[in-house]
């Protein structure tokens, strides 16, 4: 088990087969898990044509106080079905739980691959204000972006062109100052620089090594940040047992990642009373 590492604040400013059985067992067990905390959950497709060719993926419980829309980094998601390894995608339920509506956002195609510059576009920026608008009609709860690897280039653009559309951003094992030749200038350094609009959460575990996303640089991003409300969750223990920038690794928050998305949806929650 992990273990929270420092804590700063300001305010400044399906993979394998199943059968029939076994599933049965997984969907009793869910649903235990929601009865225990008192919420029901659906999972809902919404077709929005200016936000993708593809479905928005996501789960909306009953006694939700908030809206979360999940962007996972690599290429994006890219499939029909919001399937992915991804994080943010894995701990869904963990968020719904809490009580935070859940959304995914797709890429524009199963075509589209979402590199580094693609995610600090204006049209990447437009599609996700539009799923914005649609949560909006939907019901009436703050929104918050969270981007995770790559995706917080995508919530940290957002932020900073719409500011106004949003209640607050979490950047995830972000990308902060690195050496690389594709990724280095879309640091959250250079993507927000040193003053943001938004109330900004910063999750961040101490010994990821993926070489974009530096522990080091995400602290000294946070110390220099100008911002209505910030503060950083930077975590120890876990494993590491897979590549370094992905999900089974520190990187991906390997074997503390509930505890990581229950103290999101903290700090979420928290600001959403």
């Amino acid at each position: 088990m992990g273990t929270l590492g420092r804590v700063f604040t300001s305010t400044r400013f399906p993979a394998y087969k199943m059968s029939m059985k076994a599933l049965n067992a997984t969907l009793i067990a869910i649903g235990l898990c929601f009865a225990a905390t008192g919420v029901s959950a659906d999972n809902v497709r919404l077709n929005a044509i200016n936000v993708s060719e593809l479905p928005v993926h996501g789960i909306e419980t009953t006694k939700s106080n908030a809206n979360i829309i999940a962007i996972i980094g690599g290429a994006g998601l890219r499939n029909k079905d919001g399937k992915s390894q991804n994080y943010l995608v894995k701990q869904g339920q963990t968020f719904v739980q809490a009580g935070i509506n859940f959304y995914l956002l797709p890429n524009k195609s199963k075509q589209e691959k979402a590199g580094y510059a693609l995610r600090y576009s204006t049209a990447r920026t437009e599609r996700i204000l539009a799923l914005v608008e649609v949560i909006r009609t939907r019901n009436k709860n703050p929104i918050y972006i969270i981007g995770f690897s790559r995706g917080s280039v995508d919530a940290g653009r957002f932020a900073k062109t719409h500011p106004k559309s949003i209640e607050g951003i979490v950047l995830a094992s972000g990308i902060y100052t690195n050496d690389s030749r594709k990724a280095s200038g879309y640091a959250m350094e250079r993507v927000i620089g040193k003053r943001i609009e938004t109330p900004i959460l910063i999750v961040h575990h101490e010994n990821d090594t993926c070489r974009v996303t530096p522990f080091l640089y995400a602290e000294g991003f946070f110390e220099t940040l100008n911002a209505p409300s910030k503060k950083l969750l930077s975590y120890d223990g876990g494993g590491a047992t897979g590549r370094e920038c992905g999900p089974l690794n520190h990187h991906g928050f390997e074997g503390i990642e509930t505890n990581v998305a229950q103290d999101i949806s903290s700090w979420i929650l928290g600001r959403s009373d």
